[in-house]
């Protein structure tokens, strides 16, 4: 899901940033990913987090930013990658997944939108559909397909 707004609104922000699966990855490396963008070959002088944090402050507080956070399981990720509010311009937007709502309280989030996970036949609907392009799996697909999604989780 939020992948999907992001797509439909990126065009709408000076800087946009996806960070995907950011559990899987170290903070240093997210944050590199997050400032090129900006600061191009000048990333090199990035060299530790810290740094990034004030590299992250300096070049985007005018910036209007739409910044994606998927998956995030630690406070430190989001103290690190969306620090305070004034670290981005006027109008940028930090979109937020996780698991664990207390994270976003934590870090003083107060707008929260809660999604609800799919039953087993919604589940099915949206995997065929990006897929097969249709409703339901291929012919001999509808088991294997069943096994992705309970996979998935």
């Amino acid at each position: 899901l939020a992948k999907l707004v992001y797509d439909r609104i990126f065009h709408h922000f000076e800087v946009h940033c996806f960070l995907a699966n950011i559990r899987d990855r170290t903070l240093f490396s997210l944050q590199q990913q997050l400032l090129f963008p900006v600061l191009k070959e000048k990333i090199e002088k990035v060299w530790d987090q810290q740094l990034g944090i004030i590299y992250t402050e300096k070049c985007l507080r005018n910036k209007k930013v739409l910044l994606v956070l998927d998956d995030v399981d630690q406070i430190n990720q989001l103290q690190v990658l969306a620090g305070k509010e004034d670290w981005f311009g006027s109008g940028s937007r930090i979109i937020i997944t996780t698991r664990n709502e207390r994270l976003l309280v934590q870090h003083g989030i107060i707008l929260c939108h809660s999604v609800e996970l799919l039953n087993d036949y919604e589940a099915l609907a949206l995997f065929s559909q990006n897929a097969f392009k249709k409703d339901l799996p291929e012919d001999g697909f509808l088991e294997l397909s069943k096994y992705f999604i309970n996979h998935a989780g």
